[in-house]
């Protein structure tokens, strides 16, 4: 069967559009050195594109609900805001400018769907002077289920009136590539490597065995180095 043409793209915000793994990976360093928490790469990835309430379901799971989880994530949460403010942006992922200008020549529409809540999209989106760049936005606050979920992405489709099958999920998470697979869509996995920052080997144990995050890649359709590099990806699509 013939593929079916792309005629609509879904961006992740978190690590896919800015580059805020850095600084969530980051924040989770520095509070796990203060809560005694160990951290690494699979950790964190494996906490990506879920919802708020999920994410402390998912770290009592990791680590026994023995622990102060609660706490923990909400230093967490103060961290990346003091990162944030060290930094004054949250910087733009590459080849962000070229796709989207891409896709507005050629009439290709697009949404954002992250499961951060709206309010501080906005806010990161305002770093980077990007607000206005997405005029369709789905946040993790408009929806009752988080990746892996395909509930985001579904929602996002539907209010481009485009099916799932002729639209294009742009994820950096192995929860986000889930969702896309699980709705229908075809996905592109950019991985976003945190691993230059390190790891914290000492403390409370992750109690839970996590998949490699470049697994991933194995069920997306597409595996391109950066975002520029999907242009030929749609363009090969519509030819």
């Amino acid at each position: 069967m013939t593929q079916r043409c792309i005629r609509a793209v879904l961006f992740d915000m978190d690590g896919l559009t800015l580059d805020t793994e850095s600084i969530g990976y980051n924040a989770y360093l520095r509070a796990g050195r203060k809560f005694g928490f160990q951290v690494n790469e699979r950790l964190h990835m494996d906490l990506g594109g879920r919802t708020e309430p999920e994410i402390i379901a998912e770290l009592k799971r990791l680590f026994g609900d023995d622990k102060d989880i609660v706490g923990w994530r909400s230093y967490i949460n103060h961290q990346k805001d003091v990162i944030l403010r060290e930094r004054g942006r949250a910087g733009k992922k590459a080849g962000l400018l070229e796709l989207l200008c891409y896709l507005n020549e050629m009439h290709i529409p697009y949404a954002l769907a992250s499961s951060t809540k709206k309010e501080k999209i906005l806010e990161l989106l305002s770093t980077e002077y990007l607000v206005h760049a997405f005029p369709v936005i789905v946040s993790g606050d408009m929806v009752t289920h988080g990746k892996p979920d395909p509930e985001i992405f579904l929602t996002a489709a539907s209010k481009l009136g485009v099916d799932p099958s002729e639209a294009l999920v742009l994820e950096d998470a192995r929860a986000g590539i889930e969702a896309a697979h699980r709705g229908g869509f075809r996905s592109a996995f950019v991985y976003d490597d945190v691993t230059k920052y390190g790891t914290l080997t000492s403390g409370y144990p992750i109690l839970v065995d996590l998949p490699d995050p470049h697994d991933a890649g194995l069920l997306a359709d597409f595996k391109p180095h950066d975002l520029e590099e999907v242009i030929p990806i749609i363009k090969q699509a519509n030819s």
